[in-house]
């Protein structure tokens, strides 16, 4: 033992292992107080994720709480391209469980060139995402995203519009309120195991907020029998499109409205993009008659005409500088409300000349038309109203028929309130409890002055739009038909079928508004081919609302057989 001790080499190696020991010590405390920060940043690089955590989307209503447009939970699967590292049996377990292609696992595989995160499935189901991450596959992570649904599948397409794959709204109300549907995501910091997964353990630098529900006016009973309606009528015309909206007369609250053909926005691989314009309020052309009530409200309001004059129209014909304009009717004289009744464009003429155009004009545009209606939809078109600084015989006549103007379904349906409303124009309103104050733009004797010819309209002797009539009830409404315009005119055999009505008329409940576009198997007037579709709907929703009917009838049954409507096609 004692020659142990003694031995220099012995003692050497003593000496080198306690100096190393003292280095290590010295060097393990250096790093514990003065690096401390410094190494465990560096685990937490190596052990923890920052996850940003999807707001569930809001959910929209109809006015009953019928879900319109839900978030579903889905998955999201990525990788970190520098781990990513499947076997050749887990790669080929992840192209039959994800759908995807085989180029693009091997594009991800321990691709290591600083990119840190990529996608590999997205919108997966969870169930099938638990399946895949028990491959246990190194760099491959789970997170939860959510999926937009609409319960109803094609109904009400165009209006709710639809998000794009990261939750975010790109048409109609979905884009409309995105940022009240949205939320804010939120950031959490999640610890990983030895095996380099994910754990429970969760800190939470930011709480998610999710999105606000909506509610909007839209009553998808209504909205079935409109959809229902507007889809006969389509393939019975044979027509290009069919439009229709539905609101309160008093309130401006849209109940329904649709256009035809639509999509299923559940399922928009490869449908036609022109299916989700929502034509209520993208699309304008030239109404035709359905604009004379207006026309005769001006001509009311400026009082230059006798409340009681009777209008020569023979022989059916007006020229007036250079131009003609026809009557399909025979009739020899008109009161005022025999023009809107036979919605004669040659009595409208007359009687709107001695008015002025400036005065008819005035009143469109305050009646809305030429500006946003109040939903301010995305991609709603405004029209046109004419100004002039001298208005021409010709300019003021083919103005007071529904001409030289453009205009809107909805701007239709909105102005058509001042016939409910004593003169008040309502403005149209899409979200519950947002209606805005009415506002008066005619006096109540004219309103309902034009109501009354409105009445006649439908349920007068001659009426071209007798098909809109219904059994037990008084209802007002106007018929139009226009030519489509071109760049180089107006084409040849195309057309719009229009109608607009009240119900009752006595005591109004409803407007709706129909337009047809290019009907071609049963003729193209607004009368024989709009009115029926609101015939059609009105039915429904007066029975399903428990509307009372009239008993008397306001005008003695009067049966004349089907003749074309008059010309609204100057």
């Amino acid at each position: 033992m004692s020659s142990l001790t003694t031995n220099p080499r012995f003692t050497i190696v003593i000496a080198i292992f306690c100096s190393l020991s003292l280095v290590l010590a010295a060097k393990i405390t250096y790093l514990m107080v003065f690096s401390h920060e410094f190494l465990s940043s560096e685990g937490r690089k190596r052990s923890t994720r920052l996850i940003e955590t999807a707001p569930v989307r809001g959910t929209i209503f109809d006015r009953f709480n019928q879900p319109l447009a839900v978030s579903t939970p889905v998955s999201t699967l990525w990788v970190n391209p520098g781990q990513f590292a499947p076997t050749n049996q887990q790669s080929a377990l992840l192209i039959d469980y994800l759908d995807i292609d085989a180029s693009r696992i091997k594009k991800l595989t321990l691709n290591d060139r600083g990119k840190a995160f990529a996608y590999l499935a997205r919108r997966v189901n969870p169930e099938l995402a638990k399946k895949t991450m028990r491959l246990s596959i190194p760099g491959l992570y789970e997170r939860q995203a959510y999926k937009r649904f609409y319960p109803q599948s094609s109904r009400l397409a165009q209006t709710l519009g639809f998000t794009n794959i990261d939750q975010k709204g790109i048409e109609g109300v979905e884009l409309m309120y995105n940022h009240q549907l949205s939320g804010t995501s939120g950031l959490e910091e999640r610890t990983l195991n030895l095996h380099k997964r994910l754990t429970r353990e969760t800190l939470v630098h930011k709480p998610v907020t999710p999105g606000g529900d909506l509610h909007l006016t839209i009553d998808s009973t209504l909205q079935y029998y409109v959809e229902k309606a507007l889809f006969k009528g389509l393939k019975n015309n044979a027509a290009k499109s069919a439009s229709a909206i539905l609101i309160n007369a008093r309130t401006g609250e849209i109940l329904a409205l649709s256009t035809m053909p639509s999509f299923n926005p559940n399922a928009r691989r490869g449908f036609n993009a022109e299916l989700i314009r929502n034509r209520v309020f993208t699309d304008v052309y030239e109404p035709g008659s359905v604009i004379k009530p207006f026309s005769m409200a001006a001509v009311l309001t400026a009082n230059v005409i006798d409340k009681d004059a009777i209008i020569q129209i023979a022989p059916g014909f007006l020229k007036i500088n250079g131009y003609t304009i026809r009557d399909v009717g025979r009739d020899h004289q008109l009161d005022l409300a025999g023009i809107i009744r036979r919605s004669s464009n040659v009595g409208m003429s007359k009687v709107a000349i001695p008015t002025g155009g400036a005065v008819i004009s005035r009143l469109l545009t305050d009646l809305g038309f030429g500006n946003n209606t109040a939903i301010y939809f995305p991609g709603e078109s405004i029209g046109t109203v004419p100004v002039k600084r001298v208005w021409s015989d010709i300019a003021t006549a083919s103005l007071s028929y529904g001409y030289s103007l453009s205009v809107n379904l909805a701007q239709l349906a909105q102005a058509y309130t001042v016939f409910a409303n004593d003169g008040d124009l309502i403005s149209l309103s899409l979200i519950k409890g947002k209606s805005q104050p009415p506002r008066n733009v005619i006096s109540p004797e004219v309103a309902n002055t034009v109501l009354d010819m409105m009445i006649q309209a439908v349920d007068g002797p001659g009426a071209g739009g007798k098909r809109a009539a219904i059994k037990g009830y008084v209802i007002a409404g106007k018929s139009g038909t226009s030519r489509k315009a071109s760049s180089g005119g107006y084409k040849s055999n195309k057309y719009r079928a229009m109608f607009v009505g009240i119900a009752p008329a006595n005591a109004p409940e409803f407007i709706m508004a129909v337009v047809v576009d290019e009907p071609t198997a049963h003729g193209y007037f607004g009368g024989a081919i709009a009115a029926p579709i609101f015939k059609e709907v009105l039915e429904d929703v007066l029975r399903i609302r428990n509307i009372p009917g009239h008993e008397s009838e306001v005008f003695p049954a009067v049966h004349v057989s089907l003749e074309p409507e008059p010309s609204d096609s100057a």
